[in-house]
């Protein structure tokens, strides 16, 4: 089971219209429209929530971190993908090294790269995550270096310190094996996460489509589209406000700005407010999914204690096998 990345950055964002940012001139009369939204908006749904208890920003915060607490547990956490990862990574090479000394040549295993190195945690899907994130920076600061990113240059297989030795003859005759030794990709070892979490991360997404569908939630939802319209962003999705912020950091031919581009700046600066736009139009929905979220995640854990507990001690194996297959990459 594959971790959800929030939005897909492997393909590069459709071009999206931006709306204008609004005059100063016009700055109290969109800010007292919004909060007027906010209060009509607000006695339409408090019949909907007179069940449920009220959250403060700091308990809904609290309940949001319990929320993505949970869904590591059952995803993993970055060093634990990346546990998965590395043993994948030795189960593709070892084979390699095998072949390559039954043709009489010594291989070096190749070293892992580590996809999640610098990912602070894994990102709910865009499908739930417009619901139950309280806004949308975490996708948002990602989308400069998405939009850079240059696409992988091809690895080229490692080669072991003898081969300095061998002669052109041989050198080619390594590189030809190596070629030959390669795994063919349908046979490549998939990355193995614990089974049942995929078992548990089908139940607990649709816990979140739930929250997500919820009368109050998704009426609170239907504000965020005029809200963010209203400061200057035409769009319903997290999806579309990211295509829209990617739409900046490149020029008219669609090019990615260089660091020194005049055009940076406004691209930051658009980044910069889409974040905060998003968060005051998101807030209303978002404090609304977490009074909701309280009691479902505690009937989540409750209902699924036995199958948490075998899965915290599948992920604290995988590790224990990482560390074994880190060592034959030393």
């Amino acid at each position: 089971m594959t971790a959800h990345p929030s939005p897909d950055l492997s393909r590069a964002p459709r071009r999206a219209p931006a709306g204008r940012r609004p005059k100063a001139g016009r700055g109290n009369r969109v800010n007292a429209a919004i909060a007027g939204g906010l209060a009509v908006l607000a006695l339409a749904t408090c019949a909907a929530a007179a069940h449920r208890p009220t959250l403060d920003t700091a308990q809904a915060t609290a309940v949001a971190a319990d929320l993505r607490a949970l869904y590591e547990r059952i995803q993993g956490s970055p060093a634990q993908r990346s546990a998965a990862l590395v043993i994948a990574h030795v189960a593709r090479e070892e084979p390699v090294r095998e072949c390559m000394k039954s043709s009489g040549f010594r291989y070096t295993l190749a070293p892992f790269a580590d996809p999640l190195a610098d990912s602070p945690r894994l990102l709910l899907p865009t499908e739930v995550s417009a619901v139950v994130d309280p806004g949308a920076a975490d996708a948002l600061k990602l989308v400069p270096q998405a939009v850079a990113e240059e696409p992988e240059a091809a690895v080229e297989r490692p080669k072991d310190p003898s081969y300095k030795r061998l002669s052109a003859a041989k050198r080619r005759l390594y590189d030809d094996t190596a070629l030959m030794c390669e795994p063919p990709i349908e046979g490549q070892t998939e990355v193995s996460t614990p089974e049942v979490s995929g078992d548990l991360d089908a139940e607990f997404l649709d816990m979140l489509r739930r929250i997500g569908a919820d009368v109050e939630v998704a009426s609170r939802m239907e504000f965020y589209s005029s809200c963010m319209a209203k400061l200057g962003y035409p769009v319903h999705t997290v999806g579309e406000l990211y295509a829209a912020v990617s739409a900046k950091f490149r020029d008219d031919e669609g090019t990615p700005l260089r660091p020194e581009s005049s055009l940076m700046p406004h691209a930051t600066a658009y980044q910069q407010d889409a974040v905060k736009a998003d968060t005051t139009c998101r807030t209303p929905a978002w404090a609304g999914a977490m009074s909701l979220a309280q009691s479902e995640l505690a009937a989540f854990t409750e209902d699924h204690a036995d199958q948490l507990a075998e899965l915290d001690a599948a992920w604290t194996a995988l590790e224990a096998r990482a560390a074994e297959a880190r060592a034959k990459l030393a």
